[in-house]
């Protein structure tokens, strides 16, 4: 009988997959403030998905920056799918804005909260291009960096998009106004570009969905009153035929046990442990066992990264315990 196979992963065809990256951060009305984030977000998005190791090719990740109406955005994103048989990937930062039956829109320059419907991009209208016959492409996915994001997954045309949002139905996606770029996008390309230590060759959505879900599950601590804000919570859906897809290699792979690798695992499990999740700290317990095991063995059981492990498992245990 022959040795266990990992399962391959579906790798995406550059010269078949494209992306579309929009970001708005100039707004003109009121109540909108100014959101530079969102174009450093898509800068650093397109360098991931389109360098060394991306999946795409740089002539396939389209920009759209501070588009002045919806058809900026939908006219091109209708070009791109029509020409993407693999994977297409929309990708919006900017201010999220809810109608008066709080169904999301995303703003652009000229939106005005209290007259969304006509002076924002309705998130039905990018999800049901995504999932129509305009769009040729077998794997479809919506990444959505703006307050109420998980709204999108109550749309009909939700369904048939792999889903991946900075913040669940009712809560804000996070931008540290000191920070360089949106929390949610940032959490994106570390991820991409350093990889998991302890994860598979590639980075498959499932795992890429969970560890942006543990990543923005607590306020980072450079957020102004991080005591009164909630956490964002992304929400995520993966449709039956993307689950195997994998976005590019793990450029961590094989580093488990190095003393780097443990430092990412334990400051992984640390995120786990504090999320807004019930049931991570226990599971938390669990990372930092396996953690802990494996600094004993690789660095020995009194070296001093080991016995942070150590404390940090304790620690660990008592926040699961209540």
């Amino acid at each position: 009988m022959s040795g266990a196979v990992d399962w391959p992963p579906l790798l995406p065809d550059p010269a078949r997959s494209s992306a579309v990256l929009v970001s708005v951060g100039t707004f003109h009305a009121e109540g909108l403030d100014p959101l530079p984030q969102a174009h450093a977000a898509v800068d650093e998005l397109a360098d991931a998905l389109a360098g060394a190791h991306g999946p795409l090719d740089w002539d396939r990740v389209i920009r759209i920056s501070d588009p002045q109406s919806p058809g900026e955005v939908l006219g091109p994103l209708a070009a791109v799918a029509a020409g993407s048989e693999d994977l297409l990937l929309f990708y919006y930062a900017g201010h999220g804005v809810l109608d008066a039956g709080g169904r999301l829109h995303f703003a652009l320059p000229g939106t005005e909260e209290q007259r969304a419907p006509s002076t924002a991009l309705p998130a039905a209208a990018v999800l049901e291009l995504l999932a129509g016959p305009e769009s040729r492409a077998r794997h479809r996915l919506a990444w959505l960096d703006c307050c109420f994001a998980g709204r999108a997954l109550d749309l009909p045309a939700a369904g048939d998009v792999n889903l991946l949002t900075a913040a669940d139905r009712t809560r804000k996606a996070l931008a540290p106004p000191a920070a360089r770029t949106t929390s949610f996008a940032a959490h994106l390309v570390e991820l991409l570009r350093d990889g998991v230590p302890d994860g598979p060759p590639h980075l498959d959505l499932p795992l890429i969905h969970r560890r942006i879900e543990v990543a923005l599950g607590r306020v980072p601590d450079d957020m102004p009153n991080r005591r009164r804000i909630l956490a964002p919570n992304p929400c995520h859906r993966i449709t039956h035929t993307s689950a195997d897809l994998a976005l590019t290699r793990n450029a961590a792979h094989g580093t488990a046990r190095s003393r780097e690798g443990l430092l990412a695992r334990s400051r992984f499990a640390v995120q786990v442990a504090e999320a807004d999740r019930p049931g991570r700290a226990a599971q938390a317990v669990q990372l930092f066992t396996a953690i802990l095991q494996d600094a004993e063995q690789a660095l020995g059981p009194r070296d001093p990264d080991t016995q942070r492990v150590r404390e940090a498992l304790r620690w660990a245990q008592h926040r699961a315990a209540g």
